[in-house]
């Protein structure tokens, strides 16, 4: 026993003496990348563009955003997955990721388990938007005119099969007693696009994607979803509820990693985002275009992804919602 007992001592003399470096994995060194699945142009690419930007300023380090689009997202989920869990790459993304599990049976990897959560960053209202012809000047306009065109309502795009915005619009038109068809596209960028363009009619988007076309005229905002009062940003445009639809659903966004990233890492990393939404003009951005802050460490991020699994299984589960329509 003594023997033994001299033998774990110095086995622990022997870790005492390696420099700290050897006993806590560094921040790692070089690239960082940080993995968005939508192309460029959407709310999403603009979070993780911000994001890098300030923590290339905190760090030091090379912050990157690889846009990595396909496959409703599961292009980039399964890259960040596979990607090695040594700190060099992340995951930024939105809700749709939560939506995904009862959407594609042969994912390929677990949301809960095959990630490490990080931290929540953002949450923004979602904005109903026209093409600037529309004659709808706002949302309970644009209802009872559908009501009343029945089938030839026309089109609403989202960002992809299953995504939030296509959830929203069928929690909507049940809610609202109205009926469109769905286009999904590769992102919101595109969606928006047709949306200028008088290809579809009407499209729920965060207020960063839209912001610049309804200054400008380009396009008409006609309603914010969400919990509270109207915001900052929109300051003329009227909730839902203010137009008696209950809607109040927003984007959250988030930031993940590989399965198995080292607690020193994920720590380090958490710190860095908590500087970056601590930072006065980023909140000032922030609120600028009607978002929120918000925070949270891994297990809060789970936790609002367990939330969203069950709550949006269900519904594609009743409404019978396939990759397909």
């Amino acid at each position: 026993m003594f023997r033994r007992t001299l033998a774990a001592l110095a086995v622990l003399a022997g870790f005492a003496a390696l420099p700290a470096e050897a006993q806590t994995p560094a921040w790692p060194r070089g690239q960082v990348r940080i993995l968005v699945t939508y192309p460029p142009g959407g709310t999403t690419d603009f979070v993780a563009r911000f994001l890098a930007q300030h923590l290339q300023q905190q760090t030091g380090q090379p912050f990157v955003v690889e846009n990595r689009s396909g496959g409703g997202g599961v292009v980039g989920w399964t890259a960040a997955v596979r990607a090695p869990a040594d700190g060099t790459t992340f995951l930024l993304t939105d809700n749709s990721l939560a939506t995904a599990p009862p959407l594609y049976p042969a994912l390929g990897f677990d949301i809960l388990t095959d990630f490490t959560p990080v931290s929540l960053l953002v949450d923004y209202p979602t904005v109903f938007v026209v093409p600037a012809e529309s004659p709808a000047r706002t949302l309970s306009d644009f209802v009872t005119a559908a009501r009343a065109r029945g089938q030839d309502a026309g089109f609403y795009g989202s960002m992809g099969a299953g995504s939030s915005p296509h959830l929203y619009m069928e929690y909507l038109q049940d809610a609202a007693n109205f009926r469109l068809t769905h286009v999904p596209y590769r992102g919101m960028g595109p969606a928006f696009a047709d949306l200028l363009a008088g290809r579809v009619g009407l499209l729920i988007a965060a207020p960063p994607t839209v912001l610049g076309a309804v200054r400008e005229g380009r396009a008409r905002a006609i309603a914010i979803g969400t919990t509270g009062a109207r915001i900052p940003a929109l300051p003329d445009v009227p909730t839902a509820r203010e137009q008696g639809i209950d809607f109040t659903y927003s984007f959250w966004y988030g930031v993940l990693a590989p399965r198995g990233l080292d607690p020193a890492i994920v720590a380090r990393m958490q710190q860095e985002i908590a500087r970056f939404l601590a930072n006065p003009e980023v909140q000032e951005r922030f609120r600028q275009q009607g978002a929120t802050t918000v925070g949270g460490d891994g297990p809060a991020l789970r936790r609002v992804m367990e939330g969203e699994l069950a709550r949006w299984s269900e519904v594609i589960r009743v409404k019978g919602i396939t990759l397909q329509n």
